[in-house]
């Protein structure tokens, strides 16, 4: 494994720490639209229950949190450092839907403290290790 790999699975293991002690985790509700959304556009049974399913893993690997983040550094460590990022950044809520979720409630809302406060310090601190740790993995 490279340097950058058990760099990753160290901050990981920190940042999974800090989101579970500050009871962060990942934006469960965006995967809950989505699924609504899905079931008004999917006509097909079959795809929609595979959809379904999907979303409802993505659902508890976002409320996992700090776990799915730790486990996600095991998988880099493991060199599935696709697979481990994906995890990592659904666990911490700084995947892409998570990131667009916060930032369209600052814009929305207006109020940058109260975002920041919803978290926390910790929880904070967690999603941007995890945001490092998944950049430094490679």
């Amino acid at each position: 494994m490279s340097d950058g790999g058990k760099n990753a699975f160290r901050l990981s293991i920190l940042s999974g720490i800090l989101l579970i002690i500050s009871g962060t985790h990942g934006s469960v509700g965006v995967y809950g639209v989505i699924l609504a959304v899905l079931m008004l556009l999917v006509k097909n049974v079959l795809l929609l229950s595979i959809l379904r399913v999907v979303a409802l893993i993505l659902i508890l690997l976002a409320s996992l949190g700090g776990v799915s983040v730790i486990f996600g550094g095991s998988l880099i460590r493991k060199s599935r450092i696709r697979l481990g990022k994906f995890v990592i950044g659904i666990g911490s809520g700084m995947s892409t839907p998570g990131l667009i979720l916060t930032l369209l409630t600052v814009f929305v809302t207006w109020n940058l403290p109260a975002v920041v406060a919803e978290h926390g310090i910790m929880g904070w601190t967690g999603m941007i290790v995890s945001l490092v740790a998944r950049t430094k993995a490679k």
